[in-house]
Parts: C-alpha cells; sequence; structure tokens
C-alpha cells in the first residue's frame, strides 16, 4: 500500500515549510533513515518551493497508519512544530493526490509545466539511493504517464503558466514596460534561466549573479544577460529596479542590513524582491526599510487567481484521466495482493511432487535415462499448472472484484488452512507482479 505524508502551500505559510526544506545533498540520508523504519519498505521525496512530500510504500504485514505515523515522525524531529500541517493520505487517496501533483492539478499555478520533472527527479534520486521497490515502480511511471497525458489530452497547460511566468507577470504589473528596467538574478539555475528567458522577450537589462562563474556565463551567453560574481552582490543591488532570486542556500542571502547599506547610493529609487527560494533567500524583515517591497511564492495567489478560472474546465477533463490512471493501478494492486498466496502454493505442491518424484527416481523408476526423467519433470510441471490455474484464477476474480474484499478474505484464509500454508506466506516473499498483463497501463 502506498501512503503520502507532507506539507505543502495548501497547509502552510513559507514560513513554516521553510523549516522543512531539505536540500539535494541531505535527501539520501533522510530517504535511507525513512526506509530504516520496519513499517516503511520504500521511499521517495518531492520537494520543491511548494510542497515537500513523502512517498512510500507499506512494509509487508505493517499498517498504513503506522507507516504514516512514522513518516510523521521523522519529518517532525526535523523540523518540530510542523505536525499540524502535516497531511496524510493512505492508500487509493495516496495514489490519486500523487497523480494530481504529478498532473499539476494540486500546484500553487493550475497546469504549471516544472512539477513533473520534478516527481521525476524524485523518483530518480531514491532509484540511485537504493529506497524503490515493486511498487514505487509500479505507481510513479503511471503517475508520471497520466501526467503526460493531461498535458497532451487537455489544454490546461496553454500559455505560458509557472511559478517563474508568474514572477515575472508581477514584475509587469508593477512596472508596466520593463524594456527600461534592470533585474538582477540571484542564482543561475533552472528556475533562474526560465525567468530570465521570460525578461528577455520584454526587453530587461538582465544582471545575473552566483557563486559558480562558469555556470553565471554559461547563463549569460543562453538569455543575453550580464555576468556578475558573487562579491559585486551590493553594486548589482544599487543598478536594480528588480531584484529576483531562486537559490538553494540555507539561509538569507540579501539580509535587512544589507539592503539598509545601499539605501542612499540608489538614491531613494524602489527596489522590489521577488524570492522564489525555498528556504526564503531574502529577508522579509527588509520590507520594513523605504522604497523597499518583498514578494515571496506565496504572494503570487492573487496573481494566479486571474488566470485559474479559465483552466478550470481543463482541469475537471484532467481529473477524469487521473480518475481512469488510478483504476489502472487498482487493478494492479489488488491482483497483486494474491500474488504470496499463489507463489506459496506452487512452492507447496511443486515441493510435494518433486520430492516424490525424486524419492521414484531412486526407486522404482531408477532405470530411467536422463531424457525420460526431462520428460517426467516436464509432464509434473505441465499438469502442477493445469491444477493451479482455475484456483489461481478464482483468486484474481476476486482480488478485483471491487466489493468489499469479503469473498478474497474467505478464499485466502481457507487456502492457507486446508494447505496449511502460514509458514510459506509468513517468509515475505519479493513481491512481483501476478503476469505480465497486471503491469500495463490499462
Amino acid at each position: 500500500m502506498i501512503v503520502v505524508v507532507g506539507i505543502s502551500h495548501r497547509t502552510a505559510p513559507i514560513a513554516v515549510r521553510e523549516k522543512l526544506a531539505i536540500s539535494k545533498d541531505d535527501l539520501p540520508e533522510v530517504l535511507e533513515a525513512l526506509c530504516g523504519s520496519p513499517v516503511l519498505g520504500e521511499a521517495m521525496i518531492v520537494s520543491t518551493c511548494n510542497r515537500l512530500e513523502v512517498v512510500a510504500a507499506v512494509a509487508r504485514g505493517a499498517d498504513a497508519e503506522a507507516a504514516a505515523r512514522s513518516v510523521q515522525t521523522l519529518l517532525g524531529s526535523r523540523a518540530p512544530g510542523i505536525e499540524p500541517h502535516l497531511y496524510s493520505y493512505l492508500g487509493a487517496d495516496a495514489v490519486r493526490h500523487l497523480f494530481r501533483v504529478a498532473s499539476s492539478l494540486d500546484s500553487l499555478v493550475l497546469g504549471e509545466p516544472q512539477i513533473l520533472g520534478q516527481v521525476k527527479e524524485a523518483f530518480e534520486v531514491a532509484q540511485s539511493t537504493g529506497t524503490v521497490g515493486v511498487h514505487l515502480r509500479q505507481v510513479l511511471p503511471r503517475a508520471l504517464r497520466a501526467a503526460k497525458r493531461v498535458r497532451t489530452e487537455t489544454n490546461i497547460g496553454g500559455g505560458m503558466v509557472s511559478v517563474p511566468s508568474v514572477a515575472v507577470d508581477l514584475t509587469k504589473q508593477i512596472f508596466g514596460d520593463l524594456s527600461k528596467r534592470t533585474v538582477t538574478l540571484i542564482g543561475s539555475g533552472e528556475m533562474a534561466e526560465t525567468v530570465a528567458k521570460l525578461l528577455r522577450q520584454s526587453g530587461s537589462r538582465i544582471l545575473v549573479v552566483g557563486r559558480t562563474p562558469e555556470r553565471v556565463q554559461a547563463l549569460c551567453d543562453r538569455v543575453g544577460g550580464e555576468g556578475r560574481t558573487w562579491d559585486q552582490l551590493s553594486e548589482s543591488l544599487i543598478a536594480a529596479d528588480v531584484v529576483i532570486s531562486s537559490t538553494s542556500a540555507p539561509e538569507y542571502i540579501v539580509t535587512r542590513d544589507l539592503v539598509k547599506s545601499i539605501r542612499r547610493p540608489r538614491k531613494g529609487r524602489s527596489l522590489f524582491f521577488i524570492d522564489l527560494a525555498v528556504p526564503r533567500d531574502i529577508d522579509p524583515n527588509c520590507e520594513t526599510i523605504d522604497n523597499a517591497f518583498v514578494y515571496n511564492v506565496d504572494d503570487f495567489s492573487r496573481v494566479v487567481a486571474e488566470t485559474q478560472n479559465a483552466r478550470q474546465k481543463e482541469a475537471e477533463r484532467a481529473e477524469e484521466i487521473i480518475k481512469d490512471a488510478v483504476r489502472g493501478y487498482d487493478r494492479w494492486a489488488e491482483a497483486a495482493q494474491v500474488t504470496p498466496l499463489i507463489v506459496a502454493m506452487r512452492a507447496s505442491f511443486g515441493g510435494v511432487l518433486t520430492q516424490e518424484l525424486e524419492r521414484s527416481f531412486k526407486g522404482k523408476l531408477k532405470h530411467l535415462g536422463e531424457a525420460e526423467r526431462r520428460a517426467v519433470e516436464r509432464m509434473l510441471d505441465a499438469a502442477l499448472n493445469k491444477l493451479l490455474h482455475t484456483p489461481s484464477q478464482r483468486l484474481r476474480e476476486a482480488a478485483t472484484a471491487g466489493d468489499d474484499g469479503a469473498r478474497l478474505e474467505e478464499l485466502v484464509v481457507g487456502a492457507r488452512e486446508l494447505f496449511d500454508l502460514g509458514d510459506a506466506l509468513d517468509a515475505e516473499e519479493p513481491l512481483q507482479a501476478p503476469d505480465s498483463r497486471a503491469t500495463e497501463d490499462e
């Protein structure tokens, strides 16, 4: 079973969310700590400026609620006081939520394209860390495929819609014509590049400040910006009309004291800060200084609201795609429930047949040659397949019946008792898909 535990722009302001921010370097350590819990078998972490979510698979035999509590405890240990802002989804609700997140239906900006890449990257990090197993390998590709269907079969992402585009829209609302304005970008990552490309279309002068000169220059070459070294930050702020920051620094880059120190050379000109980072790059107390204005990702809601209505009908179509994708995963998960029992039946029956066959090969059938022995083994294997075909089919039908599961439970309990399969089922065999059909996108 899948569980999701997290925090987002819907449940907490940025001042709370940034307490739980996890750097890329720390992700493997946190993933390993999660999977160190006896109730968690697999885990990945989706971390963006608007959310941090743990997507986990419950260990076999463990309780889903206990698994969710384990995640809550670990997150709480990293950010004391965060628990009231956390949400949890279990089972089918967790799968649906994950599919909606990947499809940008739960984003601050409905239809924004970045989240799909962020979810994919989260999966890849978890894979390289070794915290992905059969459940996440089933649910994540399905989530990504559902998200791609949403983007190709609806117009939810029509136009330029993303947190960076909203930041640029806000800048335009403030200044109108940007062709005579200077924008200082702090950071040279993907978010900064997206903003820079949008600003270039508006004719702004772009200054790029970063800690790595090579990355700064590469970005400037792509967007027509002017590179600045890190020790030129102050003079880059003096020159700017707007400062847009999007680094992964753990502390404020622009402090109140720094902004105070540049007031005189700026000669009273207003300075607008747009902070796209989580944790924040700009000290919010900068806004207490005259003519300094600070906006962060939570302040984009007003701008976003103006574009949401036009996308709502597309979102409704997208929800139907999500329902279809979730049903496909549910069918796999339900069929997979009975796999351990089918495997145990095959192992038990096959073991008895093998034992008796070896006894016969040493006794009445010892005169058989190698070819004849292989023929007898193949015959018994075919007989075993035929004997187990109908019971296996009945179990899978009960698993996918869509009722309350009473029929499936009755069959599982009956089989365990009739064939004494308790020890085999408790052996914690790795779960595999029941057959090739169950792993296809349905």
